[in-house]
């Protein structure tokens, strides 16, 4: 009986000592953060899909916004004023918490793409790319269509 208890105190002792928590501010990933500026986290956008480009070690979440989501899930190829999506991209690192996993790093991009009407009733389809840590806007205007066909041609995750 003294050595089931001896044992059991040893082995409280040992898996108590193992414990390495770490303060819960350090458990955030602030490498692949949004800057406070862009004011992403006031748009109110919701998670479409996510992909991986393992050939370019980057990782993307496409968000929009409520009309966005619908029409997505809808699977129309018709997009309605209104209609905003925001593709995230970032390189990816290895998860130091979880073996064989990988997690976003640096901030590489974020596109925007936005459908407006205008006063005579015209649909324009408006793209800016912001790039970097800072995400400043890039002027390039090669690829833009390319680039909008893309994020449109993303197919929604399907969520319970």
């Amino acid at each position: 009986m003294k050595i089931t208890y001896i044992l059991f105190a040893a082995s409280v002792f040992v898996l108590s000592a193992c414990n390495n928590r770490k303060p819960s501010e350090e458990l955030l990933n602030k490498k692949a953060a949004i800057p406070a500026s862009f004011n992403f986290s006031k748009a109110g956008l919701k998670v479409i899909t996510s992909s991986i480009n393992k050939k370019e070690q980057t990782m993307s979440t496409l968000y929009g916004n409520d009309l966005a989501l619908k029409t997505a899930i809808s699977g129309t190829t018709s997009y309605p004023p209104g209609e905003n999506l925001t593709l995230v991209t970032w390189s990816q690192q290895d998860d130091d918490r979880w073996f064989g996993a990988k997690i976003p790093a640096d901030l590489l991009s974020v596109e925007v793409v936005k459908i407006i009407s205008s006063n005579t009733g015209s649909i324009t389809t408006i793209y800016q790319r912001f790039t970097g840590k800072k995400l400043i806007k890039d002027t390039d205007t090669a690829h833009q269509q390319e680039r909008i066909n893309y994020i449109f041609s993303q197919k929604p995750s399907v969520m319970p």
